[in-house]
């Protein structure tokens, strides 16, 4: 009747092995990484410690952080090959001027010089060239599967911005504040600059119907209607939608995955002016630590990243704050932090998972999915 000490010792061993057992799938679960967005990779520049994040996006983790050096400093803005297979890198360093290309899946960093400082860097509609815009009066155009530069457009104005409209035209902004459309291959003018409300305008963006162009200037946002070539409405930068003189410059804007909305980045003042693309009026400020660079999406439209620079920027208030912080941060970038990278749900516009911490200051970044 009575066990013996053995006994009860085997038993109590066989059910601890079998709970052990039972437990095993929970505890392999457990220790797996939680997924918080979809697969694939955000690119992010890191322009005070001249790298390149790679940013897993299923996890939000930092998992490689890449070099533009020796030649490349101050990585700004990045763009992507259509196939996803290479990435051009804006370096805003002032000299040597040089554009970086990370070769994927190998992650091999290759640096290029160019004529001078370039202000953004775009990839053709048909994805066969890249627009380098540039301090010196000229955008180059690099051919991407050679990775020489064919041609160089000149200009009577410093272009700040150059893409592809919906007409397959090369569409440049200046840093008057004007904008024209010229013909990609020979620079001829299709149609003449026109005021796009602002100064400064180093970004703009497409409706998704093609029959608007939303321009970002310092403290205005530019409604271009697209038939008639003029400007038909400009949008202020602060929290309400007025103007005062101390507002933000909206510095680069992304349109939602559906079209609905419009989000601009500010200088000046931390925070995303989200404006409804119907009544293109601001409906909200998603909020943030310090200034925000860029927008970008991944392809499934089910995530949105703001880069921002902490809230060691928020000390650079209004459009002189913009120009202060701009020229800081290609120069001497004193006491610009590390900031974050936050992501976001666009269907609700709020934050989804912990930020993401950079090292030197987040800009414009490009998320990609897996190669096949």
């Amino acid at each position: 009747m009575f066990q013996t000490f053995a006994q009860r010792l085997r038993q109590a061993t066989r059910r601890s092995l079998s709970l052990m057992a039972l437990g095993a799938p929970f505890a392999a679960w457990a220790a797996a990484p939680q997924t918080i967005g979809p697969a694939g990779t955000l690119y992010m520049p890191e322009m005070v410690t001249h790298t390149v994040a790679v940013i897993d996006t299923a996890t939000q983790k930092v998992v490689e952080r890449l070099s533009v050096g020796p030649l490349g400093k101050r990585p700004a803005v990045l763009a992507a090959t259509l196939d996803g297979r290479k990435i051009y890198v804006d370096n805003f360093g002032l000299f040597p001027a040089t554009v970086s290309i990370i070769e994927r899946p190998s992650h091999r960093v290759r640096t290029m010089r160019v004529g001078s400082t370039a202000l953004g860097i775009f990839t053709s509609q048909d994805g066969s060239e890249v627009y380098v815009p540039e301090v010196g009066f000229t955008v180059e155009v690099i051919d991407v599967k050679t990775d020489k530069v064919v041609r160089k457009l000149r200009f009577p104005d410093i272009p700040a911005g150059a893409m592809s409209g919906p007409d397959g035209n090369l569409y440049v902004s200046f840093v008057t504040g004007f904008m024209g459309v010229y013909h990609p291959k020979t620079g001829a003018v299709i149609r003449k600059p026109i005021w796009t409300g602002g100064f400064g305008t180093f970004w703009f963006s497409f409706s998704k119907d093609g029959k608007k162009l939303y321009t970002d200037s310092i403290s205005k946002i530019g409604v271009i209607d697209m038939d008639s070539w003029k400007l038909v409405k400009t949008i202020d930068t602060n929290d309400e939608g007025t103007y005062h003189l101390n507002n933000p410059g909206a510095f680069t804007s992304t349109l939602s995955p559906d079209g609905s909305k419009l989000y601009v980045t500010r200088w000046g003042k931390p925070g995303v002016l989200v404006v409804d693309t119907q009544r293109d009026e601001v409906i909200h400020t998603m909020p943030s630590t310090g200034q925000t660079v860029c927008i970008s999406f991944s392809d499934d439209g089910s995530r949105g990243y703001i880069s921002d620079l902490g809230y060691t920027t928020t000390g650079y208030r209004g459009a002189v704050g913009d120009l202060l912080l701009f020229f800081n941060i290609v120069g001497p970038a004193l006491g610009v932090g590390d900031g974050q990278v936050i992501a976001f749900d666009p269907r609700t516009d709020l934050q989804s998972g912990p930020a993401i911490p950079m090292k030197g200051g987040a800009t414009c970044g490009v998320w990609l999915p897996p190669l096949k």
